[in-house]
Protein backbone atom coordinates (compact mmCIF):
# COMPACT_ATOMS: atom_id res chain seq x y z
CA UNK A 1 0.00 0.00 0.00
CA UNK A 2 1.26 3.61 -1.20
CA UNK A 3 0.42 6.33 1.27
CA UNK A 4 -0.33 9.81 -0.55
CA UNK A 5 -1.07 13.15 0.52
CA UNK A 6 -2.21 15.34 -1.24
CA UNK A 7 -2.51 19.31 -0.75
CA UNK A 8 -4.83 21.09 -2.79
CA UNK A 9 -5.55 24.78 -3.88
CA UNK A 10 -8.80 25.56 -5.06
CA UNK A 11 -10.26 28.67 -6.56
CA UNK A 12 -12.37 31.32 -4.25
CA UNK A 13 -15.70 29.72 -3.54
CA UNK A 14 -15.55 26.51 -4.30
CA UNK A 15 -13.78 24.79 -1.28
CA UNK A 16 -17.38 22.88 -0.48
CA UNK A 17 -17.79 21.49 -3.91
CA UNK A 18 -13.77 20.53 -4.12
CA UNK A 19 -13.98 18.76 -0.54
CA UNK A 20 -17.70 17.02 -1.68
CA UNK A 21 -15.78 15.36 -4.63
CA UNK A 22 -12.21 14.84 -3.88
CA UNK A 23 -14.03 12.91 -0.42
CA UNK A 24 -15.86 10.82 -3.51
CA UNK A 25 -12.15 9.99 -5.44
CA UNK A 26 -12.15 6.04 -5.28
CA UNK A 27 -9.03 5.09 -2.91
CA UNK A 28 -9.00 8.66 -1.35
CA UNK A 29 -9.57 7.73 2.99
CA UNK A 30 -9.76 11.42 4.30
CA UNK A 31 -10.18 14.94 3.39
CA UNK A 32 -9.82 18.00 5.43
CA UNK A 33 -10.69 21.43 4.81
CA UNK A 34 -7.52 23.25 6.18
CA UNK A 35 -6.29 27.11 7.00
CA UNK A 36 -3.10 28.60 5.15
CA UNK A 37 -1.30 28.73 1.87
CA UNK A 38 -3.33 25.14 0.99
CA UNK A 39 -7.31 24.65 1.19
CA UNK A 40 -7.74 21.00 1.43
CA UNK A 41 -5.53 17.94 1.84
CA UNK A 42 -6.31 14.75 1.11
CA UNK A 43 -5.53 11.35 2.09
CA UNK A 44 -5.15 8.41 0.04
CA UNK A 45 -3.93 4.66 0.25
CA UNK A 46 -3.50 3.53 -3.19
CA UNK A 47 -2.12 -0.05 -3.79
CA UNK A 48 0.74 0.38 -6.25
CA UNK A 49 2.44 3.35 -7.08
CA UNK A 50 1.01 2.82 -11.34
CA UNK A 51 -2.13 4.14 -9.51
CA UNK A 52 -0.51 7.64 -8.49
CA UNK A 53 -1.15 9.69 -11.97
CA UNK A 54 -5.09 8.18 -11.83
CA UNK A 55 -5.45 9.87 -7.96
CA UNK A 56 -3.78 13.20 -9.14
CA UNK A 57 -6.40 13.32 -12.32
CA UNK A 58 -9.35 12.44 -10.22
CA UNK A 59 -8.69 15.15 -7.55
CA UNK A 60 -7.41 17.93 -10.58
CA UNK A 61 -10.89 17.38 -11.70
CA UNK A 62 -12.85 18.46 -9.05
CA UNK A 63 -14.37 21.81 -9.19
CA UNK A 64 -12.58 24.51 -8.76
CA UNK A 65 -9.25 22.83 -8.20
CA UNK A 66 -6.77 25.03 -9.32
CA UNK A 67 -3.23 23.27 -8.17
CA UNK A 68 -1.99 20.50 -6.06
CA UNK A 69 1.02 19.58 -4.43
CA UNK A 70 1.45 15.78 -3.65
CA UNK A 71 4.06 13.67 -1.24
CA UNK A 72 4.01 10.19 -1.39
CA UNK A 73 5.19 7.53 1.59
CA UNK A 74 8.66 6.11 0.00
Amino acid sequence: MVVVIVLVQVKVGTASAAFEAIQKVKDVQKVHMVTGPYDIIAYADIPVKAGFRKLVESIHDAPGVERTETCMSI
